[in-house]
């Protein structure tokens, strides 16, 4: 990306001097350089607004954003993905949208703002369908997931993460459909059952080496917090037992571990 940019430089080629400052800043977002990845995107956003580059313009504003997000600094935040929406609407622009929709949903889930976050997400999930976009669908049903789960309803969670499994094994992402499942472990914890939340995981720990396309913005993985703590809970023993058998599972096998007992087997017991 800096050969890119430095042969749009030469050139004077504007557009691509924007494109390639704001694509420069998204990797120093994925971690390699927070600070450098402000003055890329930044200088991508007034390049943007100098000639009239409203795409470009609106994923750096989306980019910063995210930077803000990650930097602790929520209202900067919201206004840098508010900004982008409105160009992104005004364009038609639907992935763009989804990002900043998306962006919109993380921060109102963060306040505890749970019906926003989820009317946001929504919205973002039909931005994101409406192009067909699965990986980012399955981001959105994993986000949705987490904020069901953060708010104790685990029945609509552990709905929402099944889809985001079958979204990734739609793309072939067998790494997509691990991390999912580190959501259906926490499920298992949050439910009081260690044991196979610690078996789901070791599961999710294997896969989640394979190949595949995982879009993340960010290092959390909704419901690991959950999931280490059930760990951290449970004998030493019984959780090297249940993590020596978790790894052993294929994805399909962990799959059907997650999955609730019929109503007819659960009234049973």
């Amino acid at each position: 990306m800096d050969e890119a940019y430095e042969i749009a430089a030469t050139v004077d080629a504007p557009r691509e001097l924007c494109v390639a400052a704001v694509m420069r800043g998204s990797f120093g977002l994925l971690g390699y350089d927070p600070a450098d990845a402000f003055r890329s995107t930044s200088l991508g956003i007034e390049l943007g607004r100098q000639h009239r580059l409203d795409f470009a313009l609106a994923i750096g504003l989306v980019f910063e954003g995210m930077l803000h997000a990650a930097g602790n600094n929520p209202a900067e935040a919201r206004a840098k993905f508010a900004e982008a929406l409105a160009i992104q609407e005004r364009h038609n622009d639907f992935e763009g949208a989804g990002m900043s929709l998306g962006g919109l949903a993380q921060l109102a889930a963060a306040r505890g703002e749970a019906a926003e976050a989820l009317d946001l997400y929504r919205q973002s999930l039909t931005a994101f369908e409406t192009v067909g976009d699965r990986g980012e669908e399955a981001r959105i049903l994993s986000e949705i997931a987490g904020t069901h789960l953060a708010h104790g309803d685990t029945g609509l969670a552990r709905s929402f993460f099944f889809e985001a499994v079958q979204a990734h094994t739609d793309i072939g992402s067998v790494r997509g459909a691990a991390q999912s499942l580190i959501g259906l472990a926490a499920i298992e914890a949050a439910e009081q059952r260690p044991e196979r939340a610690a078996q789901i995981a070791a599961a999710a720990e294997v896969h989640a080496v394979e190949e595949g396309v995982v879009v993340v913005y960010s290092d959390e993985t909704p419901g690991s917090d959950l999931v280490e703590q059930a760990r951290a809970a449970f004998p030493a023993d019984e959780l090297a037992r249940a993590t020596e058998l978790g790894g052993r599972l294929t994805i399909e096998e962990a799959l059907a571990l997650a999955r609730p007992a019929p109503v007819t087997e659960r009234l049973s017991r």
